[in-house]
């Protein structure tokens, strides 16, 4: 594929765009402060922006009033105990939603990670998925990912979902 990337600022329309396209309820300044916030925090934790796109579609779409059966809150459906262990007093605000699901994606990305033959660490999307989604414990009672419906339909949207926004087909 081609390689090419824009200013922080060339993305933002795009990203913002993108995400009002999925959830036409956000007006044009929710919807630049979603993309703000993903492409922000992705740039200051150094995960791609279009995973947590992918993940803050399939967990809320892009709802930052969200709230799931199990109590999950805001645009990446963090539990109040994780929420809290990530300092975030709000998880219903944007900015602190998304500043605690990009810091947890990292801590997971950063966990299941393997170091290759030249010294690369390659991170296992897919673990961190289902600790992100089923959370850690659950990774380690299992060996890997759980045999629970939900999380791996939930790993098999995110990845879908990443693969369309980095342009390669499922």
């Amino acid at each position: 594929g081609r390689e090419w990337n824009l200013e922080p600022h060339e993305a933002l329309p795009i990203y913002s765009d993108f995400i009002r396209g999925y959830n036409p309820r956000l007006s044009k300044q929710q919807a630049d402060q979603v993309a703000h916030g993903i492409i922000g925090f992705s740039l200051q934790y150094g995960v791609d922006a279009r995973l947590i796109t992918a993940m803050v579609l399939v967990e809320s779409g892009f709802n930052p009033s969200a709230t799931s059966y199990k109590g999950a809150m805001g645009l990446g459906q963090l539990m109040p105990g994780t929420a809290r262990g990530l300092g975030v007093r709000n998880a219903y605000d944007t900015y602190e939603n998304l500043y605690g699901t990009v810091r947890l994606v990292r801590g997971h990305l950063d966990k299941y990670a393997s170091v290759g033959p030249n010294g690369q660490k390659y991170a296992d999307l897919v673990l961190a998925l289902a600790a992100y989604n089923a959370g850690s414990g659950a990774v380690k009672r299992h060996g890997g990912v759980p045999p629970y419906r939900e999380t791996q339909n939930y790993i098999r949207k995110v990845i879908d979902w990443y693969k369309r926004l980095c342009g390669s087909s499922a």
